[in-house]
């Protein structure tokens, strides 16, 4: 019986001693950041420096727009180092339910994710959401960019119609006028 207590505190105090040096994973997140739009772009991404392996991350990015929108992000890490960061899940999504989420291209010692719309996103304030880990304490970053490009209203193009309907109108006619010269 003395044996088995014996052996029970020595796996307890085993256990204790290898938790306490088990360090926690941090979250290394950076606060929401607004992005800046520039010809229908803006660029994102965050990089850290002195992080530890397992410490994860979850930034977040706004911005409001309407048209049709694409957004890719990209990690890429020094093959001869090893893979440094792994993006988990990259969304795009508004506070009215709309959610787009992204599709995992290539994953590794380069990560990238892209997301499109379909149709047009209306005005509204909408958030894009990188999540990951970092995987060694090696210097690491990712960046991205969001485009909105404008979507053509119905009047412009029926405009655009119009026009072109008058510019072979006025052809035609012009083509008629030069057969009864000759």
């Amino acid at each position: 019986m003395v044996k088995l207590k014996s052996l029970i505190a020595a796996g307890a105090l085993a256990t204790a001693a290898l938790a306490s040096g088990v360090a926690s994973a941090a979250d290394v997140s950076h606060g929401a950041q607004t992005l800046s739009f520039n010809n229908g772009t803006a660029i994102f991404g965050n990089s850290f420096a002195s992080a530890s392996a397992g410490d994860t991350f979850a930034d977040t990015f706004t911005f409001s727009g309407t048209g049709l929108l694409s957004a890719f992000v990209g990690a890429f890490s020094n093959p001869l180092l090893s893979d440094a960061i792994e993006i988990s899940n990259f969304q795009v999504f508004n506070s009215a339910g709309f959610s787009l989420d992204g599709t995992k291209w290539s994953q590794g010692t380069v990560d990238v994710w892209g997301a499109s719309s379909t149709g047009a996103i209306h005005s509204d304030n909408y958030f894009v959401l990188v999540t990951g880990k970092l995987l060694s304490s090696a210097a690491t970053a990712y960046a991205g960019t969001v485009t909105v490009s404008a979507v053509p209203e119905p009047e412009t193009l029926a405009m655009l119609a119009v026009g072109l309907g008058m510019i072979g109108f006025a052809g035609r006619r012009r083509n008629k006028d030069a057969k009864k010269l000759f």
